[in-house]
């Protein structure tokens, strides 16, 4: 009976939070399950049972995670102000006003027709409650999983849009605030909806190996128990259900069907840190190490902290996280320790939801939510100032962008840096665990050149700011500075320009004078290499599309660098060179030197945002595998039934290679997920450009 179960929820919660609340407190939190029962009373879930069942079980999961009474409280209320008549007011009222802040933290907008403004506006209003009590973001989660926990009474369109959302935004979120066991229950229900073909596969697999599996486990953890006697380390060693970072590998292509179900995992919980480098020591002594990474002394975004071992054993792989009991619960709960987390983790969290402020458009709802998917699908790293403030920047951030994650004044004033006690010029890209010495000098102003290689948002509209707030006159000679700078490469200069130069640039960005040009490039609307780049190559592009799909080239001569071959929805980088703009992917290794010694002649790019089918890119890709000649057909006719062209098709040292034709980045991802589905899910990789063609089979 549907009240029998609802009584059984209330009992559950309340036996959870008995141990750990006071008598008061539980009175109080058994009321508010009351109330949400009444204000959801004859509403039932897409599954049939009472809506009330969700948020008890949401609830239930704070409470094993010991959260405090308000939090508690919120949980079961947090869909009462969305879905019945019950007003923040009331709750306030009712409760107290912490308890309907929460609520009203997690609850959606629907104030417009627009479905896309509610999402981002919904979207902000989430992030600017999340910055005011945390605890907001611990609720929603929370809300996410049980919801996600429930999904197949759902149509399959929609079960898929919301583990798509959830795999877009929530997991990265929680991994962010370091909840690393929510995010990976989160990322393996996302899975299941959203690729069960591969899903399924792996599963069988997994299966259809364990009992060899649990051979290889038991003489791995023999072995490292043996390790740990030996040398007197007091410790225990717990064996790892990895199999959600294993589908993340073989998902991403990292790894391919063998090497899913050779791999094995073990955390390792030891006394200090002492011990930890003492058995790192010891493993990598005794084993092949594949990989080690100190996230100890240089903690992960998130403040997960441990030492990361890859081993190779003859026939299967171990990964091993080292790290303390403290450590490791930080690393599962994050956020959900506040105080007791470990100082590394709560500055690691502090400095992204310090980031996640600066993302916050106060007038725009969807460029909020537009800057925050970019922010949370960025690669990060992590610098510290010589104090040891840690800052997350993504990864490719300059010195510049680090100055201004800092603070406001560093980046108005700098000058120059030190990294890690060496002198850099302010367009290096920080690495990873740096320590960055910003030199300052009052009387300095943000440079325009700087607008050509920051990487943060925060930078560029602060560099912006300041530019737009000089007089006119300052303005014009700052921008005629800025584009001597950028003629010079070409052995030209401003004074050199003549009226058939003038008329050329003018009329291409529609301005009536010299002085428009010069104040567009000194407030950063106008990047000046562009003009120079404008001014010294005339000819058309190969290709008179390709100029159309980045934005703020129109007319500029665009072309493509053969050393990495990018694709539409590729991140890239321009740089400018007297055969034009090169556009590259990002990273490339070629620019690394240049944007060191002339970060002038490199420029950020950006693809329009509409879809394209009109230009076709070529793309590298080599199968881990040779493939026999059946093998081979059904691999080119599966790319082609994809809408895909297949150029060429090479066998070279056991693997290989394909030459193909597409739209786009996600079009490389389709292909690689059909062929991966078709050839037994072997490593499938896209190279940044073809090997050697002298055994090249060309296909008609």
């Amino acid at each position: 009976m549907p009240g029998d179960a609802v009584s059984h929820a209330k009992q559950q919660l309340k036996t959870m939070i008995e141990p750990y609340l006071s008598t008061q407190q539980v009175d109080k939190v058994m009321d508010a399950s009351n109330f949400a029962d009444d204000a959801h009373k004859g509403v039932t879930r897409k599954s049939g049972e009472p809506y009330i069942i969700h948020p008890i079980a949401v609830a239930c999961m704070l409470a094993r995670m010991r959260m405090d009474k308000d939090t508690l409280i919120a949980a079961l209320l947090h869909d009462v102000i969305e879905d019945t008549p019950v007003s923040k007011e009331d709750v306030s009222a009712r409760f107290n006003p912490t308890v309907a802040d929460l609520v009203d933290g997690v609850t959606k907008l629907t104030s417009s027709s627009d479905k896309q403004f509610n999402k981002a506006a919904s979207f902000r209003k989430f992030l600017q409650a999340t910055l005011q009590d945390p605890r907001v973001i611990i609720i929603k989660l929370s809300d996410r999983y049980h919801n996600m926990t429930t999904l197949g009474a759902l149509r399959p369109d929609k079960r898929k849009r919301i583990a798509q959302e959830t795999f877009d935004i929530y997991v990265p979120m929680a991994r962010l605030v370091g909840m690393n066991e929510m995010a990976d229950w989160l990322e393996n229900l996302c899975y299941q909806n959203l690729d069960l073909d591969m899903y399924a596969s792996v599963q069988q697999a997994l299966q259809e190996t364990k009992p060899r599996r649990c051979e290889y486990q038991a003489t791995w953890e023999k072995h490292l128990n043996t390790l740990l006697k030996d040398h007197q380390l007091e410790g225990r060693i717990k064996k790892k259900n990895n199999n959600t970072e294993l589908l993340r590998h073989f998902i991403k292509n990292d790894i391919n069907l063998h090497q899913l179900t050779h791999s094995h995992a073990f955390d390792i919980i030891l006394r200090s840190v002492q011990d930890c480098d003492t058995l790192v020591d010891l493993l990598r002594q005794n084993f092949t190490t594949l990989s080690y990474t100190d996230h100890i002394r240089k903690p992960m975004p998130g403040g997960n902290q441990a030492l990361l071992l890859h081993l190779k054993g003859e026939k299967t792989y171990l990964s091993l996280t080292i790290q303390t009991e403290l450590m490791r619960k930080a690393s599962r709960f994050g956020l959900v320790l506040g105080e007791a987390a470990p100082q590394a983790c709560r500055s690691a969290i502090q400095a992204s939801l310090y980031n996640l402020n600066d993302i916050i458009d106060d007038e725009c709802a969807k460029t909020t939510f537009s800057d925050l998917l970019d922010y949370l699908h960025q690669e990060k790293i992590v610098a510290y100032t010589p104090q040891g403030h840690l800052h997350e920047l993504p990864r490719g951030a300059t010195a510049v962008d680090f100055a201004y994650a800092a603070s406001l004044f560093l980046g108005n004033h700098a000058v120059g840096c030190k990294i890690n006690g060496e002198q850099q010029p302010l367009s290096t890209a920080v690495q990873n665990g740096q320590t960055v010495l910003i030199i300052t000098d009052v009387l300095a102003t943000p440079n325009p050149d700087w607008l050509s290689f920051v990487n943060t948002q925060k930078a560029r509209r602060a560099i912006q700011n300041i530019l737009k707030d000089q007089d006119q006159d300052e303005q014009i000679l700052i921008g005629k500075q800025a584009l001597n700078r950028a003629l010079k490469p070409f052995g030209g200069s401003v004074q050199q320009l003549n009226d058939e130069d003038w008329e050329h640039i003018l009329s291409w960005r529609h301005l009536a004078d010299k002085n428009a040009l010069f104040e567009q490039i000194a407030v950063g609307d106008l990047v000046p290499q562009l003009v120079a780049n404008k001014l010294y190559n005339h000819q058309e592009t190969e290709n008179a599309e390709s100029d159309t799909l980045i934005q703020g080239t129109e007319g500029v001569e665009v072309k493509y660098g053969h050393c990495c071959n990018p694709v539409f929805g590729d991140t890239i980088t321009g740089h400018l060179t007297r055969r034009g703009l090169i556009v590259h992917r990002t990273p490339c290794q070629n620019l690394i030197q240049e944007q060191r010694l002339h970060p002038e002649n490199i420029m950020p790019l950006s693809w329009q945002n509409q879809e394209q089918e009109a230009v076709r890119f070529h793309a590298y890709l080599v199968i881990d595998q040779t493939l026999n000649d059946e093998q081979t057909t059904q691999a080119i006719y599966q790319a082609r039934k994809s809408n895909a062209g297949v150029e060429s098709v090479q066998h070279e040292d056991q693997k290989t290679y394909f030459n193909i034709v597409v739209i786009d980045r996600n079009h490389i991802a389709q292909i690689i997920r059909d062929l991966r589905m078709i050839l037994n899910f072997p490593r499938i990789t896209r190279l940044h450009m073809p090997i050697a063609t002298h055994h090249t089979a060309k296909v008609s």
